[in-house]
């Protein structure tokens, strides 16, 4: 992944679009640049400018914050009609793809040492915001504990749980109104290819009823997947990721607690 400079007049551009957006407090730490990271909690999350769909698209900006581990968070502009995800601004613990795992994660954690994977976010959207997108856990599986920033994982579960009209999962829906945690889900399946090729699969947990602040056990989800037989439990979680698939427009969404334990 590679980054982009930006002249002075974009700078100017994009820090007075922001003043639209957030307080007029300045951030205790901000990054604008692409797949930039800020590190919390004892490096244990950090949050991710991942901009990965930007290819082609002129005119966004998207920058990450922390002010406190109850105040944190993105805004971004994506002035663009196209279709498809150009970002997933996000909380990362464990794997990426931009590195290893990060210290005091848990993870990895194979699927048949029988471990809760405990997960919550509270947040709040910034009325202002408009466009398309969702608000999702993405959860990352390897058939290796020692993936490396390079290793193609083998699974992709995705737990929506707020989405705007116009934006859907990949795939087909496979199963209606499954409970889960307790909670009604739609679950999707989905491959991603290259040139053909497969590469790893998508499994997509929508929720019935929509909400903001969301908790799970991850555990409960493979759990599901492993009864329908879609994978082993030789399988290893490595990554819990939150954030916002973003298709266009613009807005904020500020955390207050994340929080992602192995147990």
């Amino acid at each position: 992944m590679k980054n982009k400079l930006r002249n002075k007049s974009f700078i100017l551009m994009m820090i007075a679009a922001m003043l639209a957006l957030v307080p007029a407090s300045a951030y205790a730490a901000s990054d604008s640049t692409p797949y930039a990271k800020l590190n919390f909690n004892s490096n244990k999350y950090y949050l991710f400018n991942n901009s990965w769909g930007s290819s082609g698209i002129s005119g966004w900006w998207q920058t990450v914050y922390h002010n406190s581990n109850t105040n944190f968070g993105y805004v971004w502009n994506w002035p663009t009609t196209t279709g498809g995800v150009k970002a997933f601004p996000s909380i990362v613990s464990g794997w990426h793809w931009t590195e290893g795992y990060t210290p005091g994660s848990g993870l990895p954690t194979r699927l048949s040492d029988n471990k809760a994977i405990n997960s919550g976010v509270t947040y709040s959207i910034d009325p202002a915001t408009n466009g398309q997108y969702n608000n999702a856990y993405d959860i990352w599986l390897h058939s290796t504990g020692t993936a490396t920033w390079s290793s193609t994982p083998t699974e992709e579960i995705m737990i929506w749980n707020r989405w705007t009209s116009g934006v859907g999962p990949i795939g087909g829906l496979v199963a209606s109104n499954v409970s889960i945690g307790g909670q009604g889900y739609d679950v999707y399946r989905g491959e991603i290819t290259d040139n053909g090729v497969h590469l790893w699969w998508v499994y997509s947990f929508l929720k019935r009823t929509q909400t903001d602040n969301f908790t799970i056990n991850v555990k409960n989800f493979t759990d599901y997947l492993v009864g329908k037989s879609y994978f082993p439990t030789t399988r290893y979680v490595s990554s819990i990721e939150y954030g916002t698939e973003i298709t266009n427009g613009s807005g904020q969404l500020n955390y207050s607690n994340f929080y992602a334990n192995v147990q």
